[in-house]
């Protein structure tokens, strides 16, 4: 089932529910997961990701995300947040979770460079932060 199918199904706070369930489920030592942005709305997860790993924080301004969106926009599996047109929509979400991300993240990584690039970065930061 697709994001915008379970959304449809169950509203945004089923989908949030199943992605908190899915988050503890794949948690496990040496183990790297790729969330979705809004994972971080959850006070739950905010604080079950910060004490069972490393939050790596990719970050990039607006321009770049609603550029990378609208090269692959995915529409029937990124369901709209806000209806709102995607450059007011991506500035909309990304002022409510930058704090938040922030915040939790143990390592904050400008993901504006190539993707080899940004790699190589990541891969700095976690040697620097598992080696203190």
């Amino acid at each position: 089932m697709t994001v915008a199918e379970i959304v449809e199904r169950e509203e945004w706070a089923g989908f949030r529910a199943r992605e908190t369930a899915a988050l503890e489920a794949v948690t496990a030592p040496s183990t790297v997961i790729a969330t979705g942005g809004g994972i971080i709305l959850t006070e739950f997860n905010r604080h079950f990701m910060q004490n069972n790993g490393i939050v790596v924080y990719l970050c990039a301004p607006v321009s770049v995300l609603v550029n990378r969106l609208q090269a692959a926009p995915e529409e029937d599996l990124r369901p709209t947040l806000t209806g709102k047109p995607l450059s007011e929509e991506v500035q909309e979400v990304l002022e409510e979770r930058d704090a938040l991300y922030r915040e939790v993240a143990h390592i904050i990584i400008d993901a504006t460079n190539e993707p080899s690039q940004v790699i190589s970065e990541i891969r700095s930061a976690l040697a620097q932060t598992i080696n203190c």
